[in-house]
């Protein structure tokens, strides 16, 4: 799965074009928005920070192109090393949420039974699926996403530069 820092990506396409971004990059992407990450507790199966970690307040976003690890149509977010997006952070469950392409090339987001639940635009969504739109924000526990398709992700990457 490829990965960019976004200020990264903003420097490279600073000077092209939309067909240009769109050739070099045609994937959807998941922003992780910059914010506090909250270490897991004591005991979970996932990396543990050590007794004097703080809560970062802040950083750089992370651009993630949507891939399955497997080449599939879904990708799974969550705590666990066996998600095709692993997050590391306290609020998320092992298994969080599931984005799978759907057959119009869109893609849909879903609960995946997490304990602290996800939200769509600030609505909470449960276990059916939802069609996701450019510029959607998901609240997966206290991680923010926003989904992009290419052109809004360069309009994005115009707009930081």
């Amino acid at each position: 799965m490829k990965s960019f820092l976004l200020s990264w990506l903003t420097r490279k396409y600073s000077g092209g074009d939309l067909a240009s971004f769109q050739r070099e990059r045609p994937e959807d992407w998941l922003v992780w928005e910059a914010g506090p990450w909250r270490p897991p507790a004591a005991g979970r199966e996932t990396m543990l920070a050590g007794p004097g970690t703080r809560l970062v307040a802040a950083g750089e976003s992370l651009v993630i192109a949507l891939a399955a690890k497997n080449g599939g149509p879904e990708v799974r977010v969550g705590r666990d090393p066996e998600n095709d997006v692993v997050v590391d952070d306290g609020t998320l469950s092992r298994r969080h949420l599931v984005l799978r392409r759907d057959g119009g090339g869109g893609w849909t987001v879903e609960d995946a039974g997490s304990s602290n639940g996800t939200r769509v635009n600030g609505l909470r969504i449960g276990r059916a699926p939802l069609r996701l739109e450019p510029g959607a924000r998901v609240e997966a526990g206290a991680v923010r996403l926003t989904f992009y398709d290419g052109p809004t992700l360069y309009l994005r990457l115009r707009g930081a530069a």
